[in-house]
């Protein structure tokens, strides 16, 4: 309050001050608390949702445990319906194709990978998609598909099992160079003991060279 030149003046400026801000004032102050609390209340939401898509997942394998088909799928639609950003809802559709391609339907199960694929918040969640989606396009008989579905894969990430996916894709479409290339680049990718194993196979049909 400098440049007035009494404490009684200085009072009656905050007065006059107040008279004319103060309802401007408490609007803001009102404002910043609802902010806030706004603020807080969706956090809470969130955590509330998270939680209970968990659940949802959670009670989706049980169903599934105890055999109880129908209820698996109906809980899981309304999961993938409710929750849509949740992690929790593309695990719940990939175990959902597998159950739909445990009981050979193929139609169902490409229904569920592609949601993932459409709605996956996580990249990692949609490329598994994407590969299991390929598997399920190629036992079809459509391997162009399948190789069309692969684009966009996190080769880094899916070295391995991406190009010996492939390289199958690359057999039935009888490009067999390619397939060659795929399962070296397999190979290369440092799989397991065991995939090591079926990958040399693969090659060796292929009259591709052995690697120790």
């Amino acid at each position: 309050m400098e440049g007035y030149s009494s404490e009684q003046e200085q009072v009656e400026a905050v007065k006059r001050w107040w008279r004319s801000n103060g309802k401007s004032v408490l609007v803001g102050v009102t404002i910043g608390v609802l902010v806030l609390i706004g603020g807080r209340l969706w956090i809470d939401h969130k955590n509330n949702q998270a939680l209970l898509a968990e659940e949802q997942y959670e009670q989706v394998l049980a169903d599934l445990q105890r055999g109880e088909k129908a209820a698996a799928v109906d809980r899981g639609g309304r999961l993938l319906e409710q929750s849509r950003a949740s992690p929790y809802a593309a695990l719940t559709a990939l175990v959902l194709a597998k159950h739909k391609m445990d009981d050979n339907d193929q139609d169902g199960a490409k229904k569920y990978l592609q949601w993932v694929i459409d709605n996956a918040s996580l990249p990692a969640l949609q490329d598994v998609a994407r590969l299991r989606l390929a598997r399920v396009l190629l036992a079809a008989g459509d391997g162009a598909a399948a190789l069309n579905v692969m684009q966009g894969v996190d080769e880094k990430a899916f070295t391995a099992p991406m190009q010996e996916l492939k390289g199958d894709i690359l057999v039935s479409l009888n490009r067999l160079d390619e397939a060659r290339a795929a399962y070296s680049a397999a190979l290369a990718g440092e799989p397991e003991a065991g995939e090591h194993e079926r990958l040399q196979m693969k090659l060796s049909a292929l009259g591709g060279a052995q690697s120790s």
